[in-house]
């Protein structure tokens, strides 16, 4: 499986919701739901590191992780510890939808990033729509990020930028992006390496919330990445697939703690 078939299902999958729900609808419907919390705030919590848990039944690397539905998963996240939720809602190799957006707007209070392969202005409306307090951008596939970025802080909604290099994370800082995230997982071979935050984690400006994604599984996994410099992590498989998801949740968020002395002691980010 290849990242450019991924986007080629995902352009698919959009023109048939732009068929079935409209533009201008989406726009009545966002007048109707309330957004009750901020994604950013969520996050920022001086030295601690937040754990953003991801609902994420299936993916291109593993198949089939988990059957669970969203209203069996996102109280024990709750429960656990977690400062925001992230909603997968692609459909063909995640095994999710647009739906369990909305189910988990009523589920929870947590504010919720919608995660998928954003393509069209389309789908940030359509987050909103349904309940989304934020929107994951891809800085490589945005054909033009500041004005995105613009258009979900329009919205109310936060943009959470995924750069992979340091010219994209020049790009989005010049953009305006407030949130940006860093993923370990290489789109070519699905492989997970800690050194590209490593690497990259310096060049975001310290005045800019900092995002981990993907390949945490262990608690050493959350400590080694809070002392990279992370404001949160992003988990999704290793929590989805626990026998006990709400003591691993636990288990995350009491390792992300631990590092809070060693990042006020050595900090790795300064504003440039």
């Amino acid at each position: 499986m290849k990242f450019t078939d991924i986007l080629k299902e995902s352009r698919r999958v959009l023109e048939i919701r732009r068929k079935y729900q409209p533009l201008n609808e989406l726009k009545e419907n966002i007048k109707r739901v309330k957004l009750r919390t901020n994604f950013k705030k969520s996050l920022d919590k001086d030295n601690d590191v937040s754990i953003i848990c991801e609902y994420k039944p299936a993916s291109p690397s593993l198949g089939k992780i988990s059957q669970l539905m969203v209203s069996d998963v996102l109280p024990q996240f709750e429960k656990g510890g977690a400062s925001a939720i992230s909603i997968l809602t692609e459909e063909s190799f995640f095994n999710s939808n647009i739906d369990n957006l909305k189910l988990a707007c009523r589920i929870t209070k947590l504010p919720l990033l919608r995660k998928d392969f954003i393509l069209d202005t389309y789908q940030i409306y359509e987050a909103r729509a349904y309940g989304a307090n934020a929107v994951l951008l891809m800085a490589d596939i945005v054909p033009n990020l500041r004005e995105w970025i613009e258009l979900c802080k329009y919205l109310d909604m936060d943009a959470l930028v995924e750069c992979k290099t340091i010219d994209e994370i020049q790009m989005a800082v010049k953009a305006g992006a407030e949130i940006i995230g860093i993923n370990n997982r290489d789109f070519n071979d699905f492989t997970i390496d800690f050194n590209r935050i490593k690497k990259l984690a310096k060049y975001v400006p310290s005045n800019v919330t900092l995002v981990s994604e993907s390949g945490a599984q262990t608690s050493k996994d959350i400590e080694l990445i809070s002392s990279l410099g992370a404001d949160a992590i992003l988990v999704g498989t290793s929590v989805m697939s626990a026998k006990n998801i709400e003591k691993k949740v636990k288990e995350l968020v009491s390792a992300s703690e631990k590092t809070r002395l060693k990042r006020l002691v050595n900090p790795v980010r300064v504003v440039t």
